[in-house]
């Protein structure tokens, strides 16, 4: 892998997580209600823009786990015993504190008016049930910790590997076209829109697109944020929904090639330290921005108001000052307790 490749998966990983961070961040309709201006821009950057976040992180992920396989399928049981102790752990241990934390800041009045829902009652379950909420679906489709669900969906993928592997390889593109046509299917149990956006990342290890111009992206890009506008103004359309994946295809395609055409060449994360710091903690971010961003978002509107310039600077700022604060305190943990920070972050 090359130097720039290496960048360009760590900064575009970083936007990635920024996004997910604004989709966590917004606010509730009856919060906001008769807000034209903060109900507009949750749109735009939560909803329109931010639907490309996760799919890019699958795509990354399926390209980093087939980017390398020099014995074939041989290489495939080590690589998933590999991502078994990058993602399962840190899936467990964050599950767990995720429960911890709520059930310490329930317990305290003056705190509990920050978190949205009490989790107190799926407790009280019989104790299958609640190992089921825990670290499998609480019945919302996620589990407790409801962010997680993404490394879930991403450890059944992994699972799967050793089949699309061969599916990848004798398949080759037309695999992906299957894939993508059950995207649009609702199965049970089985993420099949993970699957597509894996085996995409994957194909592009095997099967690299040539792009004839760098600016193909900045046009693809322009593309998507004319349809992303058509459907702020006209949401009622039936087309929207069917539309959806394909959509989100263009946004992310659009985003990896406009890198290409928006980052110089001569870019280097070691000039920007604060930048390359951010870039190395993206996971640490994910794994713990829920509940403590909730926490973040409406202390801020403590300090600016309950009205729709509070509400507006409160979204803007809380996914920054937020990344800026997990940060630091991803620095901290890795320099005073390393293997502590380790283990949580699955070795990263």
């Amino acid at each position: 892998m090359t130097q720039h490749l290496s960048e360009k998966l760590k900064l575009l990983s970083a936007v990635a997580i920024l996004l997910v961070l604004y989709i966590h961040s917004g606010f509730h309709d009856d919060e906001i209600a008769g807000m034209a201006a903060n109900h507009y821009t949750q749109e735009v950057v939560s909803t329109l823009l931010g639907r490309c976040a996760v799919p890019l992180f699958y795509a990354m992920s399926g390209y980093l786990f087939f980017l390398k396989t020099p014995r074939g399928l041989a290489s495939i049981p080590e690589k998933i015993q590999k991502r078994l102790h990058t993602l399962l752990i840190p899936y467990v241990l964050t599950a767990l504190f995720y429960v911890a934390f709520l059930v310490v800041v329930n317990s305290i009045p003056a705190l509990s008016k920050f978190i949205n829902s009490s989790i107190l009652p799926t407790l009280h379950q019989s104790w299958p049930r609640v190992l089921a909420a825990i670290f499998y679906d609480a019945g919302n489709g996620s589990p407790l910790a409801f962010h997680l669900w993404f490394v879930r969906d991403l450890l059944f993928v992994v699972l799967l590997s050793p089949l699309l592997y061969v599916l990848l390889r004798y398949l080759g593109w037309g695999w992906v076209l299957l894939a993508f046509v059950a995207a649009f299917a609702e199965l049970p149990y089985l993420p099949v829109v993970a699957l597509f956006w894996f085996s995409l990342g994957g194909a592009l290890t095997k099967y690299p697109v040539a792009v004839a111009h760098p600016r193909l992206g900045l046009a693809l890009l322009g593309a998507f944020l004319l349809v992303s506008a058509a459907q702020l103004l006209t949401p009622e359309l039936a087309l929207w929904k069917p539309a959806r994946i394909p959509i989100i295809l263009l946004g992310v395609s659009a985003i990896w090639l406009a890198y290409d055409a928006l980052v110089p060449a001569g870019f280097s994360l070691r000039r920007h330290a604060w930048l390359d710091a951010a870039c190395n903690f993206t996971f640490f971010v994910y794994l713990f921005h829920e509940p403590a961003l909730n926490v973040v978002r409406k202390l801020l509107v403590v300090a600016t108001g309950k009205n729709s310039p509070g509400y507006l600077l409160s979204y803007l700022l809380s996914p920054w000052l937020f990344m800026a604060l997990a940060t630091v305190v991803g620095i901290y943990l890795r320099k005073l307790v390393p293997r502590l920070y380790a283990v949580v972050v699955g070795g990263r």
